[in-house]
This record gives C-alpha cells, sequence and structure tokens, in this order.
C-alpha cells in the first residue's frame, strides 16, 4: 500500500488516512510523519490527479536487516518491550496515468518499522530511516 495509490479515487488527505490506519494504536511507537512524508504533497497529489496518475506495486522479497539480525543475535530480549522489528521489503513500483496507460516502472526498497506483539494483528510503527528500530 505504500507504493500503490490512485489519485483517480482518493485526495491526498484521504489516502494519509487510509495509511495511517496500518499504524500501531501504541502512540509512542507509531510514527505518522514517516508515512506521511512517502505521499506526495496536496499540490502534487493534485498534479497528478489531473493527469489521472495511479500506481500499483508488487513485493518481491522481505527480510530482516543484517545489522538488525545481528543486533537481536547480540540481544535477543532487547525488543521483547515493543516487539517492533525492522523489515526490508523491495519490488516494484508500476506507474501509469491518462495517455500512457502503461506508463513505467522502478524498483523500490523500503525498512519498515513492524510492531508484531504476541496474540495480536502486526501493525506498522514507520518506515526507516526516520524511526529506529
Amino acid at each position: 500500500m505504500l507504493w500503490s495509490y490512485d489519485t483517480r479515487a482518493h485526495s491526498q488527505p484521504d489516502w494519509l488516512a487510509a495509511l495511517h490506519t496500518w499504524l500501531t494504536s501504541e502512540s509512542r511507537y507509531a510514527d505518522p510523519a514517516s508515512v506521511d512524508a512517502l505521499v506526495p504533497s496536496p499540490v502534487l497529489w493534485g498534479r497528478m490527479a489531473d493527469h489521472g496518475q495511479y500506481a500499483t506495486a508488487t513485493v518481491n522479497e522481505a527480510r530482516f536487516p543484517d545489522s538488525f539480525t545481528r543486533a537481536l543475535q547480540a540481544d535477543p530480549g532487547a525488543s521483547t518491550a515493543a516487539y517492533i522489528y525492522a523489515v526490508t521489503v523491495s519490488g516494484k513500483q508500476s506507474i501509469a496515468w491518462t495517455g500512457a496507460p502503461r506508463g513505467g516502472a522502478e524498483a523500490r526498497t523500503v525498512t519498515l518499522a513492524v510492531q508484531c506483539r504476541p496474540s495480536q494483528p502486526c501493525a506498522l510503527a514507520g518506515v526507516l530511516p526516520a524511526v529506529a528500530p
């Protein structure tokens, strides 16, 4: 969802609100600003909407970054306070717009801070590098 959008169907504030529903409800761990930074400004969103721009995404891989794995191995209990894990996701974003239904595509990689508490669904805490695991 972080790489997908449809300016034809959603306003920028509505899209941000939808993204925020993925955030953890624990405000001390949620970093909405890091998510907001991925979304074009209202002015740019409006220009994109003028051209009917939309994007779809595919994910090829998700993994723990090596540095996070090493830190977790050094102190296995460190993550049990917040249960937040770093996950690097790689894939492709395809962008199209009116007059260019095939548009273009580019590789994407992002590291997410994901909170996975026992017996609860996982939730997004933020997008790195704005947050630290």
